[in-house]
């Protein structure tokens, strides 16, 4: 069933659907952020109250709402997917780590019980799947003063993308063509404008950005498995091809480098919005 009300739609006929397939792969093989980017948004948060809560929206199987609860933060953690959900609280449980999971969409999280008085809100590499303006409009009704909206990217706009990105694009072009999908039957809808800028455009107009340089490594196993986690690229949506993708984009990648091992300097960057 599609996550959607009539009062605040979604950029997609079905937002649960669009990452379907992915989660367990999600969860295996995306690279965490760079440390100092998610301790930044655990100490504002601290910062800004001493019984910190937050909203994470877009969750997807957990990663940051998990890794901002284990720095003492309190989390709504709401997502369109019952799939990623499901891998989400089983992963905070191995740790022992309570998180408040939620299924629902950005577009209508002002419409989420207990969601109100929050010390921030952080968007994880999920903002461009998002009503952006929407999302803002919410962000606003339901963020105390003083609080703040962050945005987490792992690849910082116009930074380069690591060497073996057009390799992959180039293999996974023969089995679904170039133009993205938003996973099985929906097709990508493009965002306008970087996300920094509709930041100064909303109500969280006092912008911030912190970028950090690292080193992302992969294995040949690693590499493969990560486009699975992708709405362009997932399971469901290459179906009885996937076997071959695999095969395929794992033979280009040794013929280039035959180490099977991929390492790269990446910059992921941190994009903060606070009322003026």
């Amino acid at each position: 069933m599609a996550v959607t009300e009539t009062e605040h739609p979604t950029l997609y006929a079905d937002a649960g659907r669009i990452f379907e397939s992915t989660a367990r792969h999600y969860a295996r093989y995306r690279l965490p952020y760079p440390a100092f980017l998610t301790t930044t948004v655990a100490d504002l948060a601290h910062h800004h109250t001493a019984a910190p809560r937050m909203i994470d929206l877009g969750c997807g199987p957990g990663p940051v709402s998990i890794e901002l609860a284990a720095q003492g933060v309190g989390m709504l953690a709401v997502d369109p997917s019952p799939e990623m959900l499901a891998t989400a609280r089983k992963r905070a449980g191995e740790r022992g780590l309570m998180v408040d999971w939620r299924r629902g969409t950005a577009e209508n999280i002002a419409d989420q019980p207990g969601a109100g008085a929050m010390a921030g809100a952080v968007i994880a590499d999920a903002f461009h799947w998002m009503d952006r303006t929407r999302v803002l409009t919410q962000l606003d009704r339901l963020i105390a003063p003083g609080g703040f909206v962050a945005l987490l990217c792992s690849h910082a706009a116009g930074a380069p993308r690591p060497w073996w990105h057009e390799v992959i694009a180039a293999v996974r072009a023969r089995y679904v063509g170039r133009v993205p999908a938003a996973g099985v039957g929906q097709d990508y809808v493009v965002p306008r404008g970087d996300h920094q800028a509709l930041l100064k455009s909303s109500a969280f107009s006092r912008t911030s950005l912190v970028r950090a340089e690292h080193t992302v490594r992969y294995s040949i196993d690693e590499l493969v498995g990560v486009q699975f986690t992708f709405a362009y690229s997932s399971p469901a949506l290459l179906a009885d091809r996937a076997d071959a993708f695999a095969a395929d984009l794992r033979q280009t990648l040794l013929s280039v480098e035959p180490s099977g091992i991929f390492e790269a300097e990446v910059t992921a960057a941190l994009i903060l919005g606070w009322r003026p």
